[in-house]
C-alpha cells in the first residue's frame, strides 16, 4: 500500500461513504461531517460541515469523492447516520464497512420507525413496509444467526411502544434461534420477527395516563390494560393477517405456564412456543426499561427475576436467556 492510500487503520475512526450511503443522505445538508482523504498530503481532511448547505458544485465533488472510494465520514457519528440509513436498509446487506455494532443501531433505528408509522396508521401500506424491513431483518440473521447477539447489545432502556417492541423482537429472536439451536426454516424466522415486533400493537387502545400510572390500579384501568390484546387482534383481522405463529405471540405473551396469566388463562402445553418466548421476551424488555414507577434493572438481575420465576415463566426460555446475557448465543449454537 502506498503512502498515498487510505491505510486499513482508517477503519478504526472513519466509515467510508459509498454511493449508496451517499444516496441515502439530504443533498444539500448532509447530517455529519464529511471527509475525503487528501492523496497529496496522505491523510483525511473535513471537506463539509454537518448540517450546512452543500452547493451543487460541492455536491458533485462529493460525489466523485465517494466514486473514487476516498469519502469518509467519523464513526463516533453512526447514531446521526442510522436515522438516515434506516430509511434505505437494505444497505447493510449490500455494504460491508458496518461494525455490527453500527448494523444493530440502523437495526433498531430503522424498525423503530417502521413501527410507529404503523402504530399511527396500521393499514395495509405500512405494514408492507414494516414487513419489507423485518425481511431484510430476516435476511441478515439467515445468514449468520450469531449476528443476534449484536442486536441484544444494542437494546435500549428509555420506553416507548415501538422501542419495547422492538427490544422484544431482538430478544425474542435470540431465544427462537438457540431454542432451535440455529436449525431454523426461513419462513418461521420471518413470521416469529413478525409476531414479536407487534405483540404489543393494541396498548395504542390504553390511555397514557393509565400506562404511566405509578398508583394501585383500579379495576376498569386493568381491564382497559388486558384488553390490549383483543384489541390488536382487532387490527390485524382488519389487515387480513391469519398468520398463526403472529397471532400467537399476541394473544399469548401474557400468559404464563401456571395459567396465571391472561387473557384464556392458557398453562403448560396449551402455550405455543412462540407465545412462551413472546412472554420471556416482553417480560425482560419491560424490566430493563426505565418507567415512571419503577427504575431499569441490570440485564443480567432482570434474567436472574425471570429464571427463579418458575411457576410463571418458561425456565427452558429464561435459562437461554441467562446464557445469551453471560456467554451469548456462541455455546448454544457450536453445540449443535
Amino acid at each position: 500500500m502506498s503512502d498515498t492510500t487510505p491505510d486499513s487503520s482508517m477503519a478504526e475512526v472513519y466509515l467510508q461513504i459509498s454511493p449508496n450511503i451517499l444516496a441515502s443522505f439530504p443533498k444539500f445538508r448532509p447530517p455529519v461531517d464529511i471527509y475525503y482523504f487528501d492523496d497529496r498530503v496522505g491523510r483525511v481532511k473535513r471537506y463539509h460541515e454537518a448540517d450546512k448547505r452543500l452547493g451543487t458544485e460541492g455536491q458533485a465533488l462529493v460525489a466523485t469523492f465517494a466514486s473514487e472510494g476516498v469519502l469518509f465520514l467519523l464513526r463516533d457519528d453512526y447514531r446521526v447516520y442510522a436515522k438516515h440509513l434506516s430509511k434505505n436498509l437494505g444497505l447493510v446487506l449490500t455494504e460491508d464497512d458496518f461494525t455490527p455494532q453500527e448494523v444493530a443501531e440502523i437495526f433498531f433505528q430503522a424498525l423503530s420507525d417502521r413501527l410507529n408509522d404503523f402504530l399511527a396508521q396500521p393499514k395495509e401500506q405500512p405494514y408492507e413496509g414494516l414487513g419489507k424491513d423485518i425481511s431484510i431483518l430476516v435476511e441478515y440473521l439467515w445468514v449468520d444467526p450469531a449476528r443476534v447477539e449484536c442486536l441484544v447489545d444494542c437494546l435500549h432502556t428509555e420506553y416507548d411502544l415501538a422501542g419495547h417492541s422492538v427490544n422484544t423482537l431482538f430478544v425474542g429472536l435470540a431465544l427462537f434461534i438457540m431454542a432451535l439451536k440455529g436449525k431454523l426454516k426461513r419462513a418461521s424466522l420471518l413470521s416469529v420477527a413478525m409476531g414479536l415486533i407487534l405483540h404489543d400493537m393494541g396498548m395504542t387502545n390504553v390511555s397514557k395516563f393509565i400506562l404511566d400510572n405509578t398508583s394501585f390500579l383500579v379495576r376498569t384501568d386493568r381491564e382497559s390494560i388486558e384488553n390490549h390484546i383483543d384489541a390488536g387482534l382487532a387490527k390485524l383481522k382488519r389487515l387480513g393477517v391469519s398468520d398463526p405463529i403472529v397471532l400467537q405471540c399476541l394473544t399469548e405473551h401474557h400468559e404464563r405456564v401456571d395459567g396465571s396469566g391472561y387473557p384464556q388463562r392458557l398453562m403448560n402445553k396449551s402455550l405455543s412456543l412462540p407465545g412462551r418466548l413472546c412472554g420471556v421476551a416482553d417480560s425482560f424488555s419491560a424490566i430493563i426499561s426505565e418507567r415512571p414507577y419503577h427504575e431499569p434493572m441490570d440485564r443480567k438481575k432482570a434474567a436472574l427475576v425471570l429464571m427463579k420465576d418458575a411457576k410463571r415463566y418458561d425456565q427452558a426460555l429464561t435459562k437461554l436467556l441467562a446464557v445469551l446475557l453471560t456467554q451469548g448465543v456462541a455455546p448454544v449454537l457450536q453445540a449443535s
